[in-house]
């Protein structure tokens, strides 16, 4: 059983990505955006819901709700005095009319002032609402009419082959680029360079660029079904002869899935925590699964010390199989359901544990 568990370890580690393999899809530069005296429309759109479009009609209906984010940090102080803080760029999009904007937290993490560039190139400041580091994300807010907002789709109902858009300010200076792919595959798991693991996330073939980071992801109906955050770019790999061999990848792109990323956003703006099981876990697919003779859930890795999970008993090596008796699978996972839940609340667990199942109770805590 612990060689099992050993395998199973690797296999699951593997399946999430190594942290120098993974890149944030953000762009340091120094140079501004060129400035415009227009103003954004008074008037704003929101984005059909209705017949699948055409790229080209969902690019044009959407992209005035996507914007750039120019996150100026502070300066530094250096060996010859202080030098000017770094520019870094990203993407977001507009949820509300009442000029929220999504991203990613790493975006605008560390910044000193936030500016915001809509597609027209009119310039507004933003304020931080919240961030949530551990899921990536975070909520800015302009005080300025917004052209467009956009609105989610239920990700739990899309499929690898499903084609999808992506927009975003690429390299922090294309602003509104537009690239297309479909979903390669759904629960994927990475660990960022910061050492921050996300699950649940849609792969993609989609260029994602450095700059599209807080993008959306869009199906053909224009509906969000993602937040663009990282791209795998390749890695280094040890040949039979002991020598480095640089492996280069090509269509790794990553996106926080669109169900977490609305549950998350709403809990931001509401200034509500986010509930959380106080565990480090690893998606066991139904392939993963299949192959040793597990059941489909989440593979408990750590439990965090006073968590709800600790306190309810759950152990290493746990996979939890259901929530209120919601299967976790590879549409449904342990982030996206507990995410929709609030800190205090009771779950009813579904836990196997070494060839047995049994049920528990879990009283959520706050994710600190």
């Amino acid at each position: 059983m612990k060689f099992l568990f050993g395998l199973l370890v690797v296999l699951l580690s593997a399946a999430a990505g190594g942290v120098a393999g993974y890149e944030a899809a953000t762009h340091s530069r120094t140079a501004a955006p060129a400035t415009s005296s227009s103003g954004t429309s008074a008037t704003t759109v929101s984005v059909s819901q209705g017949q699948p479009m055409s790229w080209a009609e969902v690019a044009r209906v959407d992209g005035p709700a996507v914007v750039t984010i120019i996150n100026q940090q502070a300066p530094q102080a250096g060996v010859f005095g202080t030098v000017p803080g770094a520019t870094e760029e990203g993407s977001g999009f507009v949820i509300d009319q009442r000029g929220d904007i999504l991203t990613n937290d790493h975006v605008v993490d560390g910044a000193q002032t936030l500016t915001v560039v809509f597609s027209n190139g009119h310039q507004t400041p933003a304020t931080l609402v919240r961030a949530d580091k551990f899921n990536d994300l975070a909520v800015i807010r302009v005080h300025a009419a917004v052209p467009a907002v956009l609105h989610f789709a239920d990700s739990a109902a899309v499929q690898p082959g499903d084609p999808v858009l992506a927009i975003g300010s690429a390299l922090g200076q294309f602003r509104n680029t537009v690239t297309s792919g479909v979903i390669s595959a759904l629960g994927r798991s990475i660990t960022e360079s910061d050492g921050v693991t996300i699950h649940d996330m849609v792969q993609t073939d989609a260029a994602i660029n450095q700059g599209n980071s807080g993008g959306p992801l869009l199906n053909d109906r224009g509906q969000v079904i993602g937040v663009n955050t990282a791209v795998n770019r390749g890695s280094s790999q040890t040949s039979i002869f002991g020598t480095s061999d640089s492996v280069v990848a090509e269509g790794l792109g990553f996106a926080i899935a669109g169900n977490t990323a609305r549950n998350i956003a709403a809990r931001l703006i509401q200034n509500k925590p986010t509930a959380s099981l106080g565990v480090v876990y690893a998606p066991v697919t139904s392939s993963v699964a299949e192959f040793y003779h597990l059941p489909v859930g989440a593979y408990l890795e750590q439990i965090q010390a006073g968590s709800a999970a600790a306190s309810a008993g759950l152990r290493p090596h746990d996979i939890i199989t259901k929530i209120d008796g919601q299967p976790l699978n590879d549409t449904y996972s342990l982030d996206e359901i507990i995410t929709a839940d609030t800190p205090g609340q009771i779950v009813t667990l579904t836990v196997w544990r070494a060839g047995h199942t049994f049920t528990t109770h879990v009283k959520l805590s706050a994710k600190s």
